[in-house]
């Protein structure tokens, strides 16, 4: 029994074995696709952790571009409000300085009406001194 089974797998080693030679141009093809198909995975899942590697990059880039224009904002929010108080100042040394020159103006008309009217050689002195010309009668 013992010699029947090797001489059974004696001829089954042969028989695949000529078929192995008969049909080694097929089963090297088939080989090699699988190799193929093999390296095309390997590649494919390679690429798809490429992919998600730049996307993961890209997503803290703009997270990282984010930050830095809400600080800009941040910064420009308060540089306006800065320059709008530095206004609201000028605008009000402006209309105080304004008030100033009125009533200035005014004390000057009034003391030039009174100098017209009572002191006249007192309002000539004032032109002569202001314009700086003569007066001739």
């Amino acid at each position: 029994m013992m010699a029947s089974l090797d001489c059974e797998a004696t001829m089954l080693k042969k028989q695949i074995l000529e078929f192995v030679l008969k049909h080694w141009k097929a089963i090297a093809v088939v080989a090699l696709l699988l190799v193929l198909v093999g390296k095309f995975r390997y590649d494919y899942k390679q690429l798809e952790l490429a992919y998600e590697t730049t996307q993961q990059s890209h997503k803290a880039q703009i997270e990282g571009l984010k930050q830095i224009h809400a600080a800009e904002i941040e910064e420009k929010q308060l540089l306006m409000e800065s320059f709008l108080d530095s206004i609201a100042a000028i605008e009000e040394e402006y209309e105080q300085s304004r008030a100033e020159l009125e009533a200035e103006r005014r004390k000057k008309k009034e003391r030039h009406m009174r100098n017209f009217t009572e002191d006249k050689e007192a309002l000539i002195k004032d032109i002569e001194d202001t314009f700086g010309f003569e007066y001739v009668p």
